[in-house]
């Protein structure tokens, strides 16, 4: 009987130390792990990547570069569009000056493209990308939105400089760009505040 006890004493104890050492083992392993290794498990929450960034946050944001000092629509080869209405094409949307200026059609990867010209004003206190305060918008005759263009290589055109950061006070040039697909019609160019809360204003110019 004693030597049974004995037995069942050395399993019981043999039993509690394997059970102690395996959970060492988990916390030693649970506390190499590296901070990233750690951390990753909610990286991807909200459409976020491994580094914390959303899908697309960095796309189209706000820089300092001067982009608008290589917008020149008197270089852009292209044949000019029309006006064709005698509207005032300059408007005030909150704190931000915008006026429609020209636009050449150019030939581009096969396909005719509208290319546009905007001044833009910031007169709000802090600075301002043009793309963070104003809409734009085409259509054609028929009405139909046109497609956006991404147009790079060709003199006199630069849409990155929509993306410029404009202090207060100050003004630039920038340009948009719009597929077109029958270049012998004329096209409608709309301006709206992002923020129509600031501004429920629409700004529009006909060409052809």
């Amino acid at each position: 009987m004693k030597k049974k006890l004995l037995m069942l004493s050395i399993i019981a104890a043999v039993a509690i130390s394997a059970a102690g050492c395996g959970q060492q083992s988990n916390n030693e392993s649970e506390a190499t792990k590296k901070p990233e290794q750690a951390d990753a498990s909610g990286a991807y929450e909200n459409g976020g990547n491994a580094d914390g960034i959303e899908n697309g946050s960095s796309a189209g944001g706000s820089t300092d570069e001067n982009y608008s000092e290589k917008v020149n629509m008197d270089a852009v080869a292209g044949t000019e569009a029309k006006e064709q209405d005698d509207k005032n094409h300059e408007a005030e949307f909150g704190d931000y000056k915008v006026s429609i200026e020209d636009a050449k059609v150019i030939d581009y990867e096969g396909g005719s493209v509208a290319v546009v010209s905007f001044d833009y004003e910031n007169n709000s206190s802090e600075a301002m990308p043009f793309t963070g305060a104003i809409v734009v918008e085409a259509y054609d005759a028929n009405g139909n939105r046109l497609p956006q263009a991404v147009v790079s290589g060709v003199e006199g055109v630069e849409l990155l400089a929509m993306s410029e950061n404009v202090q207060p006070g100050e003004d630039i040039t920038i340009q948009k760009a719009f597929k077109l697909s029958d270049p012998s019609q004329q096209f409608v160019i709309d301006v709206t505040a992002f923020d129509t809360n600031i501004s429920d204003l629409r700004l529009s110019k006909t060409f052809n």
